[in-house]
């Protein structure tokens, strides 16, 4: 993988770019805002990595899942200050059965970026 140098701009807003290519995510911090928030930014990218992990498997066992949908929503501790858990409602398309489903929604949990959160955090899974 390679280096993300994040530049901190005007209004707490950030600029990441991937070094050596013509790639970039911005944040924005406060509304009105165009961007995601950090927070955000790190909720798309479990559920980027999920779908991926999917997209990946499914490609070797020879089944389409182009168009699953995950919504990822994060739960904070009292204070705010801290992701403890996500829901994840998976919607996969209707052709595949229900142990198809549920199969590439356990899968997903095998993807890196779930892996590297700390293991105290909770998800509970929806399956539709």
């Amino acid at each position: 993988m390679s280096k993300i140098r994040v530049t901190l701009g005007s209004g707490l807003t950030t600029t990441g770019t991937v070094e050596g290519k013509n790639t970039w995510v911005k944040t924005e911090f406060h509304d009105p805002r165009q961007a995601m928030n950090p927070g955000e930014l790190m909720a798309n990218s479990l559920g980027a990595c999920m779908l991926t992990m999917i997209g990946f498997l499914a490609n070797r066992r020879g089944e389409k899942v182009e168009g699953t949908e995950i919504c990822v929503e994060p739960a904070f501790d009292e204070k705010h200050s801290r992701m403890t858990g996500f829901t994840l409602t998976f919607c996969f398309p209707p052709d595949l059965t229900q142990p198809q489903k549920d199969f590439y929604a356990k899968a997903a949990e095998s993807c890196p970026v779930h892996n590297s959160l700390r293991e105290d955090m909770t998800y509970k899974i929806v399956v539709k």
